[in-house]
């Protein structure tokens, strides 16, 4: 969690630098969770994109480690599939398992073409003592093993749902919006993200008050962030 008067504070005090403009406090929740959302749906696209890469995704290294962490509130480890064949309508789906007699194993992904041959060669389908998967259009898997198709105890990891959405709450004093922790709503990212959230909301509210200054500081900001995590 990050705490959002704090980056509420962070977003004030460098938008304000050198007399670069206010962002009202509804204008600020407007940037906050576009800002948030956008990291989210990152996360996922990054997942994705690794997932296309490299399909044996448990032998995968440091960088999904670190944005599965980033995941985990909305993380689901042995989501059921449907008959064995129909995944979950999660934003991200991740290992494909086969539970029997207590024991959970992470099946391989293997080409439709492959499988096909081995099971139309006797002395090869013998062979296939492990079970495996393929991809059987969209949201759609089949599990085999030497004994033919497996379709009970399939089940999967998932990535649902997106962050709720984060509200900075305030009561006007004085005519000034004053921090109003009670009808307040932090933000779900994970906490090393606050550096980045900050960027990317000055970055949408340079665009919004058409500041280039304001909008280049946020961009360098952004790169330099993203550099740094892809070392």
């Amino acid at each position: 969690m990050i705490n959002i008067d704090t980056v509420y504070q962070t977003v004030q005090a460098l938008a304000n630098k050198e007399q670069r403009g206010y962002i009202t406090p509804q204008e600020f929740n407007l940037f906050a969770n576009q800002a948030q959302l956008d990291m989210f749906e990152q996360y996922l696209y990054d997942l994705n994109a690794l997932r296309e890469k490299r399909p044996a995704k448990h032998q995968l290294g440091d960088s999904v480690s670190q944005i599965m962490e980033k995941l985990m509130t909305w993380y689901t480890p042995n989501a059921p599939v449907i008959g064995g064949i129909t995944l979950p309508s999660a934003a991200y789906v991740g290992n494909i398992f086969l539970n029997q007699g207590g024991i959970r194993r992470t099946l391989k992904l293997i080409d439709p073409d492959q499988l096909s041959s081995i099971i139309n060669s006797e002395w090869h389908r013998k062979g296939l003592k492990d079970a495996v998967y393929f991809d059987d259009g969209y949201k759609m898997i089949q599990v085999h093993d030497g004994t033919g198709q497996i379709v009970t105890g399939i089940t999967c990891e998932t990535i649902s749902g997106k962050p709720s959405l984060a509200y900075w709450g305030y009561m006007v004093v004085n005519e000034k919006p004053t921090f109003d922790p009670t009808t307040t709503q932090h933000f779900q990212l994970h906490s090393s993200e606050q550096t980045d959230l900050v960027a990317k909301i000055l970055k949408l509210a340079g665009i919004s008050i058409e500041d280039q200054q304001l909008f280049a500081a946020a961009q360098g900001e952004d790169s330099l962030n993203t550099q740094q995590e892809n070392k």
